[in-house]
């Protein structure tokens, strides 16, 4: 069993898989959920459900967020009825928010006595449930050191240092989900328009070094129109879009290309796939082409 008070807030797709791995890993766990509803399996399988932002911050020394946004993440910590002191309590923020929010959260954390960990991760509720996900630690090598075993029970963990290093990180390689996908659906679709075999297409890709083991993962989606049962979906990518090119912008990076993503991702969603597997993208790729 675990020696930490582990406490997690948001069990949403990530966080649900997340708490999951906690549980199946023999670690005791506290949940909250502002839907009581959708964290109740977990009770399930062994965690605690509770009923207030303040009854889990009191009962945890590890908290983990993982929430839509940074303007969540803050309402639910400084709302006027949070008044559990931080001291002693390390707060892990594992949502993507840009650079600046995880300042800014660290900052109000750290003025309540707390200590702030930002600790986005790549990968998604199947990496999450095995223990494979990749993580970003950013915050001190005294909390480095003293959170590694009970981190490592959840994927690799990467030290970055600094917290805005983390999250810039987690900006960069979502950006790379982002443009292998509509880059993949681009070549995918003339591939389709002009009546050539996709398994033909994907037998030379997957020599070339041009491939991408996303590529096969989202094939059978595109080519079936199931996007279903989304990992990440297109609404989230939307969010994460908007967050790199504000931060290209402020780097003096070219983030024109960004902006088409975006108008072809928002094109998708007007379509109705708002809330569908971000592959889902390929629709409006496929019409406008």
């Amino acid at each position: 069993m675990s020696v930490h008070k582990i406490a997690l807030i948001g069990t949403g797709l990530l966080g649900h898989s997340i708490a999951e791995r906690w549980l199946l890993t023999n670690h005791s766990l506290l949940v909250y959920n502002r839907t009581a509803a959708k964290a109740m399996d977990l009770v399930s399988l062994g965690a605690k459900l509770c009923s207030s932002v303040s009854e889990t911050i009191e009962a945890a020394n590890a908290i983990f967020l993982i929430l839509s946004d940074a303007t969540v993440t803050k309402n639910l910590l400084f709302e006027p009825n949070v008044q559990t002191a931080f001291h002693g309590k390390t707060f892990f923020q594992m949502g993507t928010i840009s650079p600046e929010e995880s300042e800014e959260l660290a900052l109000k954390i750290q003025e309540k006595g707390g200590s702030f960990v930002e600790l986005p991760v790549l990968g998604s509720k199947n990496e999450a449930k095995s223990g494979t996900l990749l993580l970003m630690f950013g915050g001190s090598e005294e909390e480095y050191h003293r959170w590694y075993t009970l981190l490592s029970a959840l994927g690799k963990v990467f030290f970055t240092g600094d917290p805005r290093k983390a999250a810039v990180l987690k900006l960069a390689l979502n950006q790379l989900i982002i443009s292998s996908i509509i880059a993949f659906s681009t070549s995918l679709s003339m591939v389709l328009k002009e009546r050539i075999d996709p398994e033909l297409f994907m037998e030379i890709l997957r020599k070339s070094s041009l491939y991408c083991a996303t590529f096969d993962k989202k094939l059978p989606r595109i080519l079936n129109k199931d996007y279903s049962s989304a990992n990440f979906t297109l609404k989230l990518l939307l969010k994460d879009l908007t967050l790199c090119s504000k931060e290209t912008e402020k780097l003096s990076i070219q983030s024109e290309p960004l902006k088409a993503y975006e108008k072809l991702i928002q094109m998708a969603i007007d379509q109705g796939f708002e809330n569908s597997d971000y592959s889902s993208v390929f629709e409006a790729i496929y019409q406008t082409l």
